[in-house]
């Protein structure tokens, strides 16, 4: 999918990831329909750009794509945040190597 061999799974996202010749993390977001009309779908890709912003490292040179599962709840924020962050930091530690 995009592309992109390598990818880390959790319960609630998918981050698909390859370096990149830039010197900075660029970030893609793939919502579903499967998620909910366009309004929860809105809501979804807002609340994950705010946990993206809150743990970026524009310092890395990845291309990162979040695809939030179906499972998302739009409820469980910190939750969901803690996750991601738990996700991106396994990514950015593994592409040091």
């Amino acid at each position: 999918m995009f592309g992109l061999r390598q990818f880390k799974r959790s319960y609630l996202f998918t981050v698909y990831y390859r370096k990149n010749d830039f010197g900075f993390e660029r970030y893609g977001l793939f919502v579903t329909k499967q998620n909910g009309g366009a309004v929860t779908r809105n809501k979804i890709k807002r609340q994950v750009r705010m946990m993206i912003d809150g743990v970026s490292d524009y310092t890395k040179s990845l291309d990162l794509i979040v695809v939030v599962s179906k499972k998302y709840d739009v409820n469980q924020y910190n939750e969901n945040a803690n996750e991601l962050t738990q996700l991106l930091s396994t990514i950015r530690s593994k592409n040091e190597q």
